[in-house]
């Protein structure tokens, strides 16, 4: 009878290097971050903050729009509508503080943040520069992509999620969507429902890149391929 092979110190070292990666990948994922509204003020964020400033609300129904510009601004129109606690909101240095205090998963500076009371509805609008940029004349929206931890570290940003009951992102003028992205999609519409009990309903793929093509661009495929190589060696700092 043979005597059983004695596994080399090496290989023992490597192994226990493996699993140590395994169990520290593992805790990533399971200590990421909650999931991220994209439209904060259409969620349960807006009570809370109105409750810190002693206003009291209620809300119905939501939508957000984001449109696109072809220089990659996007433009944010969210509208929440009010079945309690819209008196109050008339007061716009009022109205405005408790927006301001909604954090916003997608933009840390709302440029141009505007806020209005129209009959029982809430509108809020503001923009940003750095969701979307144009890479070789196609306009790359990549603000659902989220950071993950450190190697053999836990943590990240938590996926991204409508936080809306309809969240639209229209092309910038004169380009088309290409593929089939979201819940809905047509050349210049792609869209999400929360239309579940779901904590997160909606769910957004998350670390995935919209691309928009001028709608007379000859070799649309091979446009949006080329753009997305060009991103990649840009992000990696060849």
């Amino acid at each position: 009878m043979h005597a059983a092979a004695t596994p080399s110190p090496r290989l023992v070292v490597l192994v226990g290097i493996l699993l140590l990666a395994g169990v520290a990948t593992g805790s990533a994922v399971t200590a990421k971050a909650p999931p991220e509204p994209v439209c904060g003020v259409c969620t349960d964020q807006l009570d809370a903050a109105a409750e810190s400033h002693g206003v009291s609300l209620d809300r119905g129904e939501t939508s957000m729009q984001v449109r696109l510009t072809p220089n990659g601004t996007a433009r944010f129109v969210a509208h929440v509508s009010l079945t309690d606690g819209r008196t109050q909101l008339q007061n716009e240095s009022l109205r405005t503080a408790i927006v301001r205090d909604v954090s916003d998963s997608l933009v840390g500076d709302r440029r141009n943040l505007r806020t209005a009371l129209v009959d029982d509805e809430l509108r809020v609008r503001y923009s940003s520069r750095t969701l979307a940029h144009r890479t070789l004349g196609v306009v790359q929206f990549d603000a659902f992509h989220t950071r993950g931890a450190p190697p053999l570290a836990s943590g990240g940003e938590g996926s991204p999620y409508p936080g809306a009951d309809r969240l639209t992102l229209r092309a910038p003028p004169a380009y088309q969507l290409y593929g089939s992205p979201g819940a809905f999609s047509n050349e210049t519409v792609v869209r999400w429902w929360e239309d579940s009990h779901e904590q997160y309903a909606g769910g957004i793929a998350e670390d995935t890149t919209i691309s928009f093509v001028p709608r007379e661009a000859r070799a649309p495929a091979l446009r949006v391929t080329a753009a997305g190589v060009v991103d990649r060696v840009v992000t990696a700092g060849w």
